[in-house]
């Protein structure tokens, strides 16, 4: 895989910063030495946008322990508790997930599923009952 250049870098530093360090894009070009097209075109660069992601994560790592606890508090507030703020934070810890995970419950250890044949039968039995 190519190496990104050192000016890619450096923009990547600036973008990678609250608010791009308080720069524009233009600004941000003339400080790596390259043109605003130049910028524009990195940022349709897949690699290039996944080390400016990779960079946010690596300058927000330190917070994350002060995020939680915001979170943890907002969740357990006594008289407005945040039912978002405890879902964020439950799954920040992995204790919850969006994936729907079913559990089938009509085997009994290792025994087969009740044979359809046999049920058939038995519905068949019950109509027969009732006429």
């Amino acid at each position: 895989m190519k190496q990104l250049k050192p000016e890619q870098l450096a923009a990547i530093k600036y973008l990678a910063q609250p608010r791009q360090g308080g720069l524009t894009h233009e600004e941000i070009a003339f400080e790596v030495g390259v043109s605003r097209q130049t910028l524009y075109n990195w940022r349709q660069d897949v690699r290039f946008n996944d080390e400016v992601k990779r960079e946010i994560n690596r300058n927000t790592l330190q917070h994350i322990p002060d995020v939680i606890a915001t979170l943890a508090k907002q969740a357990t507030k006594e008289n407005q508790p945040s039912a978002k703020a405890a879902e964020l934070l439950l799954k920040t810890v992995s204790m919850l997930s969006d994936r729907l995970e079913v559990d089938d419950r009509s085997r009994s250890g290792n025994e087969p599923k009740a044979d359809l044949d046999a049920m058939k039968a038995e519905i068949e039995r019950m109509r027969q009952l009732n006429k």
